[in-house]
């Protein structure tokens, strides 16, 4: 069982090191025209910028002009009605092209991962998922079983699944680059 768990790691270190070493040479998960904006909500809402950096490049890939087969719109993907109730609680105006516009989707975004996780008690899994798949679908499954919050191959949506762990596997990619100045 030890050699396997070591060949494991090895090949993941391989892997992230090859990813990085692709960015180096291609920009994926490089610095975005955005990044004085993430810094400046993430700031803001005491959020980890790499984090709102790692949603962003999952929701939108970074293009502000993005709009979902559900309707999300934006850098953060952030759905019409939550952008009404963010902007009441924030006392912000909003237009119809509003969450086209940077500024408002990251601040909005931010804003919402914050209630998120303050509403799941800084559980990053179940505020992800609520981000992707909503608060009733994630009530819902925590009622039916608590390993959900602990364990994402619980939850039940495939997409919600492939979500969160694309995001944490960007947002971890992004915290290595950060610790080794790439």
């Amino acid at each position: 069982m030890k050699k396997k768990t070591t060949i494991l790691l090895c090949s993941a270190l391989f892997f992230i090191l090859c990813l990085i070493l692709l960015d180096v040479k291609t920009g994926v998960f490089s610095k975005n025209i955005y990044d004085s904006l993430i810094a400046k909500y993430s700031s803001q809402y005491g959020i980890d910028p790499l984090l709102i950096k790692a949603l962003m490049k999952k929701e939108s890939n970074a293009n502000p002009d993005a709009i979902s087969f559900k309707g999300a719109v934006g850098l953060m993907q952030i759905m019409p009605k939550t952008a009404g109730e963010i902007a009441n609680r924030l006392q912000t105006p909003l237009n119809e092209n509003s969450l086209k516009d940077p500024e408002i989707s990251v601040m909005f975004g931010a804003y919402y991962l914050k209630q998120l996780l303050a509403y799941y008690n800084g559980n990053l899994i179940l505020a992800l998922a609520a981000y992707n798949a909503g608060i009733g679908n994630v009530d819902g499954w925590t009622a039916q079983n608590t390993a959900v919050s602990k364990n994402i191959s619980k939850i039940p949506f495939k997409e919600t699944r492939r979500y969160i762990r694309g995001i944490l596997f960007t947002y971890n990619v992004y915290k290595i680059r950060e610790k080794i100045k790439i």
